[in-house]
């Protein structure tokens, strides 16, 4: 059935872990009667966990959009994970719509992710409302929490409904906008006092009576969230239905339609501008790819939201990023699980197509006629990578292309084969984040992996001048090898790289074989003898030598040179050099002391910290060695509130103890696949 753009509310449940948003989904669908009984997440009956991975945590892993009719208004509310690993999740899913609804424990209002997920929905530019839950819980009260709310986010955070008590006592809801309760004329004074600020006029109204008219109270409401002068906060308790009914009449009646929500920013086709305002119900079709799901069965599902104009069944459209022409023969209203074909869509809907392959996160579709695109939203990098193998011999091709599916979906999960090391590694957000993957990759793609930590990439270098000599002579019958190579090893600045020089004098050594004498040197240096890594910033002068007029080629000298190589090498104290990366850590600022004494446990130094808005920003250096598992020691020292980002910045020496221990582990591990493979 066509429904007009005025007529949909997007609402996307966002929230730490442990707050609700399921419960109240289920609690959702009972009340409209669109399921026969009370969905749990505990015992599996839930509309929302609906993967196998879901129901054997027993939380959210992944958003799932559902259809709820709410009078004359149908709500598409997404249901998004609450764990910190799958936050991409939660960011694709408030790219789709006009209104982020924060779930809220009144038992621990506000753990450091439900900030980052605030603070995520405030660079999107979306509405904001808050959903208070557990409040019948012992030791809560509704006053207590909301002062929490309106310290960390400002005064537009007013109660639009709030109980009657709290802990045991608590029975019913009263709603402010019907007058209900003996709290409802100081929260209408607030919410009055924050919507006036919507524009000019209102607040001359205010300031003049003293209060704004009934009709102009309730015709800005929508307008006071869709720019967050105002953020409703609603007292529920999903599990006895309290609250219910009472938010579900404000969001009918009061929060942003598409329409209301107003303009969004975008740029033309290779422009990096995105201040072109683009209107819901003005000009041809645009919509934005904000989730992708690929199944073996059905194949992939690409989520859309349109952001203007309407779409038709088989109509023809075009991936901008691509330049591709597509057609959209599968038009899909979602509904959890379940997928029905529509004819058409309008602006502000939610759909998805079917069996377009070739279309990414992020991608905008528009008609040919006019391309435009709309700003994707940003990832945080992940951190924690995996050196991963097949268990079964005849899935190395698979491997690849079923990590690429998985990777296709989750902007948090990155893959890519180590030139190097040649070790195939995937990088997710912790390993919680990759066991899931991993899952998938089983259940989805019949891959099943095995999985280490990453080789670090060390480099080697000398510390000492020191001479080196080879005398190459082979004699097998018929013509011999024969070459002899006299060369110097010098230590080099760091980052001067490797420099031949050629001092051979009087032909001791033909013009000839020189060239070979460096290709020789070369080849030593892509992994050197102290632990098999490449070789830098070293120096290397030939300078005397002895040829055979018969026996001597140019492979002879190349294996003189390597060898003389080897043995200089081996007389100027090599050492290992590590890779050291920049670290920006971010935690609360009572974990503060915890996580600076971990840094220094790990070898790393602290260089600057910067407190904003009671979240400590720390700078660092730490070896790579030492963060290899850092995400998992983060997430334990800060209870889970801890987030890093790294990168690359310098090579640095290994402590000698420390390089005594790579080098015998490494060596031990060259030995067991000779080992193997003879």
């Amino acid at each position: 059935m066509a429904r007009a753009s005025e007529d949909i509310r997007n609402v996307a449940l966002v929230g730490n872990g442990h707050t609700g948003k399921t419960a109240l989904l289920d609690a959702i669908a009972f009340h409209c009667k669109l399921t026969t009984r009370l969905g749990s997440s505990q015992d599996g009956t839930s509309i929302s966990n609906t993967e196998p991975e879901e129901r054997d945590r027993k939380q959210t892993l992944t958003s799932h959009l559902f259809r709820i009719p709410v009078g004359p208004v149908r709500l598409n509310l997404i249901d998004t994970p609450g764990h910190p690993d799958f936050v991409a999740e939660a960011i694709s899913a408030m790219d789709a719509v006009e209104t982020a609804c924060l779930c809220v424990n009144a038992t621990n209002p506000l753990p450091f992710h439900a900030r980052q997920l605030w603070r995520h929905a405030g660079l999107r530019g979306i509405g904001r409302a808050i959903v208070v839950t557990h409040l019948d819980q012992e030791n809560t009260n509704f006053e207590s929490v909301l002062a929490t709310l309106r310290e960390a986010f400002g005064h537009a955070v007013v109660p639009v409904t709030y109980p009657n008590a709290t802990g045991g006592a608590f029975r019913s809801v009263h709603a402010v906008t019907h007058n209900e309760g003996p709290d409802a004329g100081k929260y209408h004074d607030m919410i009055e006092e924050d919507e006036a600020e919507v524009d000019d006029t209102l607040m001359e109204h205010y300031l003049e009576r003293g209060h704004l008219d009934p009709d102009e109270f309730e015709q800005n409401l929508r307008r006071a969230i869709a720019c967050g002068k105002l953020v409703p906060v609603f007292a529920v308790c999903p599990n006895r239905g309290l609250g219910l009914e009472q938010m579900l009449e404000f969001v009918q009646q009061h929060l942003p339609s598409p329409v209301c929500f107003g303009a969004r920013g975008a740029a033309r086709p290779g422009s990096d501008s995105y201040g072109e305002l683009v209107q819901p119900d003005d000009g041809p079709f645009a919509a934005k790819v904000w989730k992708l799901v690929s199944d073996p069965y059905v194949g992939r599902l690409t989520f859309l939201r349109c952001l203007r104009g309407k779409l038709a069944k088989d109509q023809s459209v075009v991936d901008v990023r691509t330049s591709k022409v597509l057609k959209a023969a599968h038009l899909l209203d979602v509904h959890g699980k379940d997928t029905t074909e529509i004819p058409a869509v309008v602006a502000g809907d939610i759909f998805a197509i079917s069996k377009v392959e070739d279309l990414g996160l992020g991608d905008t579709l528009t008609v040919e006629t006019a391309p435009l695109r709309f700003e994707p939203p940003s990832y945080p990098e992940p951190t924690y990578s995996r050196h991963v193998w097949p268990k079964a011999r005849g899935d190395e091709q698979k491997i690849g292309h079923a990590i690429e599916k998985l990777a296709a979906e989750d902007p948090t999960l990155n893959h890519r084969r180590d030139k190097e090391t040649g070790e195939f590694l995937v990088t997710g957000m912790s390993p919680l984040h990759l066991e899931v993957q991993f899952q998938r990759l089983h259940r989805r793609h019949h891959v099943d992996v095995d999985h280490g930590p990453p080789t670090i990439p060390y480099r080697e270098t000398v510390t000492a001048r020191a001479e080196g000599h080879h005398r190459h002579k082979k004699q097998t019958g018929g013509r011999g090898q024969f070459a002899e190579v006299y060369l110097r090893v010098a230590p080099r600045q760091h980052g001067e790289g490797f420099e031949f020089v050629d001092s051979v004098v009087g032909g001791s050594i033909p013009r000839q074989f020189i060239p070979e004498v460096e290709k020789g040197a070369r080849k030593f240096l892509a992994k050197g003898s102290l632990a098999g890594f490449p070789v830098v910033d070293v120096q290397v002068e030939v300078y005397d030598g002895k040829f055979h007029d018969v026996d001597s080629d140019q492979l002879s000298f190349q294996i003189a040179g390597e060898r003389a190589f080897h043995d200089g090498y081996a007389k100027a104290r090599p050492i290992l050099l590590e890779p050291i990366m920049d670290v920006v850590i971010h935690v609360p600022e009572r974990f503060t002391g915890d996580v600076a004494g971990n840094l220094s446990s790990s070898r790393g130094r602290m260089s600057g910290m910067e407190l904003e808005d009671g979240v400590q920003r720390i700078q660092a250096q730490c070896p790579l060695a030492s963060l290899l598992e850092y995400s998992t020691h983060l997430r334990s020292i800060t209870a889970g509130e801890g987030t890093f980002t790294m990168k690359f910045s310098h090579y640095e020496a290994v402590p000698p103890n420390l390089q005594q221990e790579i080098v015998q582990r490494r060596r031990a591990i060259v030995d067991q696949h000779h080992g193997e493979h003879k």
